[in-house]
C-alpha cells in the first residue's frame, strides 16, 4: 500500500511538469503559423462571421474591380488590396467592423488593419531572406531652418544626413520594422531606404512613417464672424481664393462636422516641443491621442486656453488639420487630445513619432520599388534545407553516441527550435542571416548543455551511484555551469540589443530568445523526459558510448608552444589588417558604385556574385528589383574594384557597361545593358558604427564585471584576452583567404565571441569546483585535471556545431558560404583558446600560488 502511494506521489510532479511543458510547446508552436503571407482577400472572407461570408465575397468582387480599373490607368499610383477593399466598403456603405466577432474594432480602418495582421506571416523575414520595398527619398531642410550665420538653410550637410538616416531607422524600429538598409547617394540629397515587408500592404505604413515629420502645432481658428465672411469668398471661387494675411484655409479630413473649411492663424500659439508623453486611448467611435506636457508646456497651454475661452483651437500635425475643439474653459491639467479618423495602428504611428520627437528635415518620396531577396531565392531555399540537414545530422549523432539519453537530447533540441521560432513570432522579431547566426550559436549552446549533463551523469554512475541519484546529481552539478555560461552570454546579448543597431541588434534579439528557450528545453524538458523514462521503464542503468576519455594530458606544458603559435598568428593577423587596409571591408560597410542594368533573362544573384568575385570584384553585392513594370539588376562594387576595371578597359569609364559586357560573355542569353551608375555610402553611417562599438565595449565591460563577481579577476582577464585572441586570429585567417567583412560577417564575429565565452566559462566553472574539492595540490595540476575532465564535452560540442556549419557550407549555396566559413573558423579557434589560452592565463596569474593559500576563498565561492 505504501509503495503504491509512493509511486502515485512521484508521478504527480511529473504530470504537473508535463502539463506546463505541453502548454508552453503548444502556445509557441501555434505562434509559428502562418509561415507565409496569405492572400488579403481570401483572409478577409475566411475570418468574417459565417452569416456574412456572402457579403464579404460581394465586397471582394467590387474591390477587385476597383483595383483593376485603377491599375489599368496610365500613370496611376498602384492600388493595393487593402485600399481597394476600403473604397468598396465606403461606396457600399458597409461597416466592416460589424462583419467580425472582434469587438475592439472601432471603424473601417481598424478592420482593414485587423485583416492585414491576420494575412501576414508569423515571422517577419529580412531583406536578405524575402526582399521588401525600396524608397528613394529626398531630404530637405525644414521650413525656416537657418545656418549658423543666420542665412536660410538650403541643403543638409553630410552630418545632417547621417543623423537623418539613424532617425528614420529608429522610427521604423519603433513599429517593429527591423533590419532596414538605409544609405545615401554621394554628392546629392537623395537616400535609399530598403525595408522588409511582412505583407505587400505594409509599404503604405512605411511611406507614412518616413514622410511624417511629427511637427505639431496649436493654432487659433478665426472668429465665427470672420469665418462666415471668408467661407463665402472661398466657395465663390476656391481655386482663386486668397485668405487674409496671417491666415490659411484648411480642411479637416474625415469628420462630417468639420467638413467645412476652417480659417486658421498661420502663426502657432505653441508647438509640440514640450510634450513629454504621447499615448493612444480608446474613444467613442475611434481612437484619440493623449498628449502630456512638461511643466513649461502645461503652463503655456493653460495660458493659451485661458486667454481664448470661446474660440476654437486647431491641432495641426505635419500641416494637416486633425481637430479644432471649442475652448469652453481653461485647460490647466497639462494634457491635450488629438482626435481624428484614426485606426489603432495609425494612432500608434503618430503617438510613437511624437514620443520620438520631430524630424529635423523634410522627406520627399521620389520613387518606390520592390526588391528581391538579396541572398537570392535559390540560396534561401538551399540554406533552409542545409540547416535542416545540419540539425538532422546533430540529432543522429547525439542519438548514436548517447543512445536513449541522446534521443531525449534530440527531442529537447527539436522542441527548442520550435520554441525559438514561436518566440520570434510572438515578439515580432525579424529573421535574417545574422539572426540565423544567433540560432546556430543557440543550437551549439543547447547541445553543449546536454553534453555537460550527460557527462556529469556518466561520472556519477562510474562512482557507483544509482541511476536516479546519478540523474539528480548530474543535473544539479551541471546546472551551475549551464547557468553561468548562459547568463554571461545573455548579458552580452542584452547589452548588444539595447545599445546596438541593425544587424547587431538582430543577432542579439535572436540569441536572447534562443538562450531563454534553451534553458527551458535543456534544464526543464530534458529532466522531465528522464523522470518520465524512469517512471515508465524502471531503468536501472544508462548506456552511453565513451570514445573520448582523457586523464593525464599536461595541457599547461603544451600551452607554452600553443602560446608562441598564438602570438605568431595574432601578429600575422594584425599584419594582414594593416596590409589590406580598407579593402578588408565589403561594400556593405564602405559603400561604392551602384550600377543598374536591364536584361532579357534573369541569372541567379548567387551566380552573378560568384562570377564577379572571380572577375576582380571580390566585394560586390547583387540584387533584382522592380522599377514600375520593368525589372532591373542592381550591382554594387567597391570604388577600388571600379577604378581597377576602368584602368584595364583603357578609356571606358562607364563601369556599368564594363560589367555588363563581362556578364554577357558568361551569360549571352541575358543581354545585360548598363542603365546607370552612382556613388553610394555604406549601409552603416557614423552613428551606427559608434553604437555598434559602444555596444561591444559595454558587453566586454559587462563580461569583465560578471566573471569577476562569479569567479575572480584572473578569470575575467583570461576570458577577455581569449575573446580578442579568437576574433583577431579568426578574422586574420578569413581575410588572408581573400574574404571581406560584411554586415553578416559582423554577426559571425559576435557569434565567435559568444561561442568562445561559453566554452571558456564551462572550463572555468569546473576549475572553480575542483579548487573547492581537491586538497593539497598545486593550482597548475588542478587546472590540468579540470581541462581533462571537460575535454570530452569540449570536443563533442565543437563536433556537433561544426556538423551544422559544414552542412551549411556544403549545401547552403554560395551566397552564405562566406558568412558560415567565418563562423566555422571562430568555432575552431574558440575551442582551441578555451583549452590552450584562457586556462593557462589563469595559471600564469596564480604562478606563485599553491592551492592551500587560496583554498578558503574558493571554498566560499563553491558554497
Amino acid at each position: 500500500m505504501n509503495k503504491k502511494n509512493s509511486n502515485k506521489e512521484n508521478s504527480q510532479p511529473v504530470l504537473m511538469r508535463m502539463f506546463i511543458a505541453l502548454v508552453f510547446i503548444v502556445v509557441f508552436a501555434f505562434s509559428m503559423f502562418p509561415l507565409t503571407e496569405r492572400n488579403f482577400y481570401d483572409t478577409f472572407v475566411d475570418i468574417v462571421k459565417k452569416e456574412d461570408v456572402a457579403k464579404a465575397q460581394e465586397l471582394v468582387e467590387a474591390a477587385k474591380k476597383i483595383q483593376a480599373e485603377n491599375n489599368a490607368k496610365k500613370d496611376a499610383e498602384h492600388m493595393l488590396e487593402n485600399q481597394a477593399l476600403s473604397i468598396a466598403a465606403t461606396e457600399k456603405k458597409v461597416e466592416l467592423k460589424e462583419l467580425f466577432t472582434n469587438k475592439s474594432l472601432k471603424n473601417n480602418a481598424d478592420a482593414i488593419g485587423f485583416i492585414r495582421n491576420k494575412a501576414k506571416p508569423s515571422i517577419r523575414r529580412g531583406l536578405d531572406l524575402s526582399g521588401g520595398v525600396e524608397f528613394t527619398l529626398r531630404l530637405l531642410p525644414p521650413d525656416g531652418a537657418e545656418n549658423t550665420d543666420g542665412t536660410p538653410k538650403t541643403e543638409l550637410t553630410p552630418q545632417d544626413i547621417d543623423v537623418a538616416i539613424e532617425a528614420l531607422r529608429s522610427r521604423l524600429e519603433t513599429q517593429g520594422i527591423n533590419e532596414s538598409e538605409i544609405f545615401s547617394t554621394e554628392g546629392s540629397d537623395l537616400i535609399t531606404l530598403r525595408a522588409p515587408l511582412a505583407t505587400k500592404q505594409e509599404s503604405q505604413k512605411i511611406r507614412q512613417l518616413v514622410q511624417m515629420s511629427a511637427r505639431l502645432s496649436f493654432n487659433l481658428v478665426a472668429t465665427d464672424a470672420m469665418m462666415a465672411q471668408e467661407r463665402i469668398k472661398y466657395f465663390q471661387n476656391p481655386e482663386a481664393y486668397k485668405p487674409p494675411t496671417s491666415y490659411m484655409m484648411m480642411k479637416q479630413p474625415g469628420r462630417a462636422r468639420d467638413a467645412m473649411p476652417l480659417l486658421v492663424e498661420i502663426k502657432p500659439k505653441m508647438t509640440g516641443k514640450n510634450i513629454t508623453l504621447s499615448r493612444v486611448n480608446s474613444a467613442p467611435g475611434g481612437w484619440e491621442i493623449i498628449l502630456r506636457f512638461n511643466v513649461d508646456g502645461a503652463r503655456n497651454f493653460g495660458d493659451v486656453t485661458s486667454k481664448n475661452v470661446g474660440r476654437r483651437l486647431a491641432i495641426i500635425l505635419d500641416k494637416k488639420l486633425y481637430s479644432a475643439p471649442n475652448l469652453n474653459e481653461p485647460i490647466t491639467g497639462g494634457e491635450a487630445q488629438i482626435t481624428g479618423d484614426f485606426s489603432q495602428d495609425e494612432a500608434k504611428i503618430v503617438s510613437d513619432a511624437l514620443n520620438a520627437g520631430s524630424l529635423q528635415f523634410k522627406v520627399e518620396v521620389k520613387s518606390i520599388e520592390s526588391t528581391d531577396p538579396t541572398l537570392g531565392s535559390e540560396s534561401v531555399k538551399s540554406g533552409l534545407y542545409a540547416g535542416l540537414a545540419g540539425l538532422a545530422v546533430v540529432v543522429i549523432f547525439m542519438t548514436m553516441y548517447y543512445l536513449s539519453a541522446g534521443l531525449i537530447a534530440s527531442v529537447s533540441l527539436i522542441v527548442n527550435m520550435v520554441l525559438i521560432l514561436g518566440a520570434m513570432a510572438a515578439f515580432n522579431a525579424t529573421l535574417t542571416l545574422p539572426g540565423i547566426a544567433g540560432i546556430v550559436l543557440t543550437i551549439g549552446m543547447a547541445v553543449d548543455a546536454n553534453v555537460l549533463i550527460f557527462e556529469r551523469i556518466r561520472e556519477e554512475l562510474q562512482s557507483g551511484k544509482t541511476l536516479k541519484t546519478a540523474l539528480h546529481e548530474g543535473f544539479s552539478r551541471a546546472f551551475t555551469t549551464i547557468l553561468d555560461a548562459n547568463l554571461t552570454t545573455l548579458l552580452t546579448a542584452l547589452i548588444l540589443m539595447s545599445v546596438g543597431k541593425g544587424a547587431v541588434r538582430g543577432f542579439a534579439v535572436t540569441l536572447s530568445i534562443g538562450i531563454a528557450t534553451s534553458m527551458f528545453s535543456t534544464i526543464f524538458l530534458s529532466r522531465l523526459l528522464f523522470d518520465t523514462m524512469l517512471n515508465v521503464t524502471k531503468a536501472k542503468s544508462l548506456k552511453m558510448l565513451n570514445l573520448f576519455s582523457f586523464k593525464n594530458i599536461n595541457f599547461l606544458k603544451i600551452s607554452r608552444v600553443a602560446g608562441i603559435i598564438s602570438i605568431i598568428m595574432i601578429v600575422g593577423s594584425l599584419a594582414v589588417f594593416g596590409i589590406k587596409g580598407k579593402t578588408i571591408f565589403n561594400v556593405d560597410l564602405t559603400g561604392g558604385i551602384r550600377l543598374t542594368m536591364n536584361y532579357d533573362k534573369q541569372v541567379p544573384v548567387e551566380d552573378i556574385d560568384k562570377f564577379l568575385k572571380n572577375s576582380g570584384f571580390p566585394s560586390s553585392r547583387s540584387s533584382y528589383k522592380e522599377q514600375g513594370e520593368i525589372k532591373v539588376l542592381e550591382v554594387v562594387v567597391s570604388d577600388i574594384s571600379a577604378t581597377g576595371a576602368i584602368a584595364n578597359e583603357k578609356g571606358n569609364e562607364d563601369v556599368s557597361m564594363i560589367i555588363a559586357n563581362s556578364l554577357n560573355k558568361e551569360y549571352p542569353e541575358s543581354k545585360f545593358v548598363g542603365a546607370g551608375q552612382s556613388s553610394i555610402s555604406g549601409l552603416v553611417g557614423g552613428l551606427f558604427r559608434k553604437a555598434a562599438l559602444t555596444a561591444i565595449c559595454l558587453a566586454m565591460l559587462g563580461i569583465l564585471i560578471y566573471v569577476t563577481i562569479r569567479f575572480e579577476m584572473a578569470y575575467a582577464f583570461a576570458a577577455i584576452v581569449a575573446l580578442f585572441h579568437d576574433v583577431i586570429i579568426a578574422m586574420g585567417v578569413y581575410l588572408l583567404l581573400g574574404y571581406t567583412i560584411s554586415l553578416p560577417v559582423i554577426a559571425a564575429i559576435l557569434t565567435i565571441i559568444g561561442y568562445s565565452l561559453n566554452d571558456t566559462i564551462v572550463v572555468f566553472d569546473r576549475l572553480r569546483e575542483d579548487l573547492g574539492l581537491i586538497k593539497n595540490r598545486s593550482y597548475k595540476s588542478i587546472i590540468n585535471e579540470s581541462i581533462n575532465k571537460t575535454l570530452s564535452r569540449t570536443i563533442l560540442t565543437s563536433v556537433t556545431t561544426l556538423m551544422v556549419l559544414i552542412m551549411l557550407i556544403v549545401f547552403g549555396g554560395a551566397a552564405i558560404q562566406d558568412f558560415v566559413f567565418a563562423m566555422l573558423l571562430g568555432v575552431i579557434v574558440g575551442t582551441y583558446s578555451s583549452v590552450f589560452i584562457a586556462s593557462p592565463l589563469v595559471a600564469l596569474w596564480h604562478k606563485k600560488d599553491q592551492h592551500d593559500s587560496i583554498q578558503d576563498q574558493e571554498a566560499v565561492i563553491v558554497d
